[in-house]
């Protein structure tokens, strides 16, 4: 009985030991950027030479919540940008840190993180909104979830990508890959 007891607490020390390793295996795929970055360009240049899919996104946008919870697909794209060296850039416009961290970890979100200061979402609306006609009144807007492909020059490839699931985004870096 003793050693069956034994046992049972080896058993549960081993996968806690496990779980502990897989945990940190997570979590180690999620990097935090400093939200001192004031520009868009900056914010490219800490990825030189390499293709960077850019995701905007925000804890209070539903499709991006509903985009960023479909475990599949971002797990096979994430294997697919890990395998080709493609950076994973998600760009969050919220300004509640606290709810941010929380989602990321939540969701397993593996790549590069950062929350938008005011100076950063103020240059890449500047540069990557665009009008469109709202019944009848023509406005400028950057909308979310938006998505963009950084090549290895550090030039905008696509400012409006497709999302993780679409096939056509797979060709695209793809292409992108080749040409390097």
């Amino acid at each position: 009985m003793k050693q069956q007891k034994i046992k049972s607490t080896f058993c549960l020390v081993i996968l806690a030991f496990l779980f502990s390793l897989h945990s940190s295996a997570q979590q180690s795929k999620i990097h935090y950027l400093s939200n001192t970055i004031t520009s868009f360009d900056q914010l490219i240049s800490k990825f030189k030479n390499k293709i960077v899919y850019v995701d905007y996104w925000a804890t209070w946008c539903s499709p991006c919540r509903q985009e960023l919870r479909d475990v599949k697909t971002i797990k096979k794209f994430e294997d697919f940008a890990v395998k080709n060296d493609v950076v994973i850039l998600y760009v969050c416009v919220d300004h509640d840190g606290n709810k941010w961290k929380s989602f990321i970890k939540e969701n397993h979100l593996g790549g590069y993180h950062i929350l938008t200061n005011l100076k950063l979402d103020t240059d890449t609306k500047s540069k990557f909104s665009f009008y469109e006609n709202r019944r009848g009144i023509l406005k400028k807007g950057f909308y979310i979830p938006r998505h963009l492909i950084v090549d290895q020059k550090g030039v905008v490839a696509d400012s409006m990508a497709v999302g993780r699931g679409n096939p056509k985004l797979y060709a695209q870096l793809q292409n992108l890959i080749g040409k390097h």
